[in-house]
């Protein structure tokens, strides 16, 4: 905005006006009063008139008050009109707080001047320009937790169709192996505390819970071991920590361990269980690359459901200063996260 220090004030102009209409009217009634009066000797010479001191006196003082007249009405047209523009650009500052009032934040005041009437206008430009951010990141703030409900009420599906299928099994089994049965129960609960987790972020809002790992090879080992035994049933699972050396680092363990189950579930529904599923991690130039790839199977991907796993990873990824790179062509799906911040 303009420095106010440099502003003039609306009633010095207002008194500017006055007196450049003044000036003009003074000069144009002393122009007039001298037209006037050497017209009139002139047509009193040309005509032979003689008039006495008290006739020149009479016509001096007609031919003064006329002009004075004249100069007066001009006067006052010329200040009018002037005013007028003034008057004019408050109607115009009246239109915008009108706008502002019926939240019209795209109005924007013309900058006329450099007065009082000017910083209002840039105030109510300002003012419209700060609502227009406050709406918009109102937007983003909506979306952004409609995208948090939906990726989390995505992510809660697997863990509950794991405990749904685990819960079938143990009802439609006929010889009961304890052994098993704990292993089954152990990983319903497991499932269970997951989703508990899940509904807890979906709660606090999407808060994340960054945790340090003197050793997160192993923790990434460990989820990586989980989600082959998700898959051996179906599928050749490979796994490849060649280079992925021991590493400190911040993780949150929900969100690593949600980037597994959004993997393992769209290789459960859409993968080729003829071909095996390679899972690679690695640290290159700094960075956790996490690396999926399996055959595409003939079952074809509903795009939402698919999608809304792959924004959920791409969500974590970006927590992470990282990114998310999707390669498929007709028979190979893969996926690379890269996570950088950690």
């Amino acid at each position: 905005m303009t420095d106010t220090k440099k502003r003039r004030k609306l009633s010095h102009e207002i008194l500017g006006l006055v007196a450049a209409s003044f000036a003009v009217a003074f000069f144009l009634m002393e122009f007039l009063y001298l037209t006037a009066l050497g017209i009139s000797h002139h047509y009193i010479e040309v005509n032979d008139l003689i008039l006495n001191e008290d006739q020149y006196i009479t016509l001096d003082g007609w031919l003064l008050n006329l002009s004075l007249l004249v100069a007066l009405l001009f006067f006052l047209a010329l200040f009018l009109i002037l005013l007028g523009q003034k008057l004019s650009y408050i109607r115009t500052l009246t239109q915008g707080v009108e706008a502002l009032r019926a939240n019209r934040m795209d109005y924007e005041m013309p900058l006329e001047g450099n007065n009082e009437l000017t910083q209002l206008a840039e105030t109510i430009n300002y003012l419209s320009a700060t609502q227009r951010a406050v709406q918009e990141k109102e937007r983003a703030l909506a979306q952004e937790k409609e995208q948090l409900i939906r990726t989390l009420s995505h992510d809660i599906r697997t863990p509950l169709t794991s405990i749904l299928s685990y819960s079938e099994l143990l009802q439609t089994q006929e010889d009961y192996d304890p052994r098993e049965i704990r292993a089954h129960l152990a990983l319903i609960q497991k499932k269970a505390g997951q989703i508990k987790e899940l509904t807890d972020i979906l709660l606090d809002g999407g808060k994340r819970n960054p945790e340090p790992f003197e050793n997160a090879r192993f923790l990434l080992e460990q989820l990586a071991a989980e989600a082959e035994e998700a898959l051996e049933e179906d599928f050749t699972v490979e796994i490849d920590l060649s280079s992925c050396p021991p590493f400190q680092g911040t993780f949150d363990l929900r969100e690593l361990q949600r980037i597994f189950d959004n993997l393992v579930s769209n290789i459960q529904k859409y993968a080729d269980p003829a071909r095996p599923v390679v899972f690679r991690l690695a640290l290159e130039d700094g960075s956790l690359v996490i690396s999926q790839e399996n055959g595409k199977g003939t079952r074809q991907s509903p795009a939402e459901s698919h999608q809304m796993g792959l924004n959920s990873i791409r969500r974590i990824a970006h927590s992470y200063g990282g990114t998310v790179e999707v390669r498929e062509d007709e028979t190979t799906f893969s996926i690379s996260v890269v996570l950088s911040e950690f």
